[in-house]
């Protein structure tokens, strides 16, 4: 390979890894870029609001985290359809990996937002395991996260959803369904 060729591939490496540096956060993106302890994305008439009230908690302190589902049209009250639950709440401790499930256990339920007043639901411990398929350190893993009033040690990445619809006026139309996902990442030290 010539010089030439190597220079320009080099100075092409260069620039595009220097193009990312000052790039702000893609919210498409896998994973939070740092710990953010709130995250809020927004689609038509709904803002969805993901919150940690601390991006840092001490082991034996109590995590406290919500998300919210915001209506801002035009109408007093709107009512939504959705499973067991508006707000779902996935997430995964990096340092091992492991994911920390949540349950539906029914769908067709309904929710009634007023314009401007958010509605909370909190975060409530949930996850499961299969004692014949998974590893036995999942096990113990999840064992230990559902035994306790606070989490473990451990680094969170929090991926909260809300999946819900809406009645159209229309009624030769169908529903409108609205996914909304906000992600935050918190910390539990020892």
């Amino acid at each position: 390979m010539s010089i030439r060729a190597t220079l320009f591939i080099t100075g092409l490496v260069l620039f595009a890894t220097g193009c990312g540096l000052d790039a702000p956060p893609d919210h498409d993106s896998q994973e939070p870029a740092v710990v953010q302890s709130e995250d809020v994305v927004a689609q038509d008439d709904f803002t969805f609001r993901l919150v940690s009230k601390q991006a840092q908690y001490k082991q034996g302190e109590k995590v406290q985290l919500y998300g919210e589902i915001e209506y801002t049209g035009d109408q007093e009250e709107i009512t939504i359809s959705h499973s067991s639950s508006a707000i779902l709440f996935p997430m995964t401790e990096e340092t091992t990996g492991y994911e920390i499930g949540y349950a539906v256990n029914d769908i067709g339920l309904s929710t009634t937002l007023k314009r401007g007043e958010p509605y909370r639901e909190q975060f409530q411990k949930s996850g499961g395991y299969s004692a014949d398929q998974d590893p036995d350190d999942y096990v113990q893993f999840i064992k230990n996260f559902l035994d306790r009033d606070d989490f473990p040690a451990g680094s969170y990445v929090v991926r909260a959803f809300t999946d819900f619809s809406v009645d159209s006026k229309n009624e030769a139309a169908a529903q409108k369904r609205f996914n909304l996902e906000a992600a935050i990442r918190f910390e539990v030290v020892d």
